[in-house]
């Protein structure tokens, strides 16, 4: 990816460019080679797996503190988003499943009200998202299956749970991701 050109498709100058790949390069997406341009960073399943481990624990961690911190009402909205989320699924609606499986998990982890840890979640978050040219196989059982109790352990106050859960939520999208990386490379 070189900046002029990328300049010239989104009609912006070179600046917010450069700024825009420095982002990335610092997040890890992209690699930036002197006088050759940038180029997609190559992540191997192993650092796949990585990253959904270390999201999965701050999830996890985020999730406990979330504990208490829901009303019925946020909880009964998080209910009708994992519907909403399991009828796009089964409609195959990949890209509104995954918006709305995106905006549960936000509200949960709002909730927690841990800035701290949310900031460092937003780091692993362009690792973990959804907006893939395919769906990945397994993560459509995952929104399905997932969230429900999680949400339960939430209204019932047991945090443990709620993180136990949440984490294991996440380490399972990983392993589909992983998995799905492994198949890629060998064809």
């Amino acid at each position: 990816m070189r900046l002029a050109p990328l300049a010239e498709r989104f009609d912006v100058s070179i600046t917010p460019v450069r700024e825009a790949l420095a982002v990335l390069e610092r997040q890890g997406l992209v690699v930036g080679r002197p006088h050759r341009g940038f180029y997609v960073a190559d992540l191997s399943p192993e650092d796949i797996e990585d990253v959904y481990a270390l999201h999965a624990f701050m999830a996890g961690r985020l999730t406990e503190h979330a504990v208490g911190q829901l009303s019925d009402h946020e909880l009964d909205e998080l209910e009708k988003i994992d519907e909403e989320i399991r009828q796009a699924t089964l409609a195959g609606d990949k890209d509104g499943a995954g918006d709305l499986n995106h905006e549960l998990h936000r509200r949960i982890m709002q909730a927690s009200g841990s800035m701290l840890l949310l900031r460092f979640l937003r780091e692993t978050t362009p690792f973990v998202g959804r907006k893939t040219g395919s769906d990945v196989p397994g993560w459509a059982e995952v929104r399905i299956e997932g969230h429900r109790a999680i949400i339960d352990a939430l209204r019932g106050g047991d945090g443990r749970l709620a993180r136990a859960l949440m984490e294991e939520h996440v380490l399972r999208s990983g392993r589909h991701a992983a998995d799905f990386a492994r198949a890629k490379r060998s064809s």
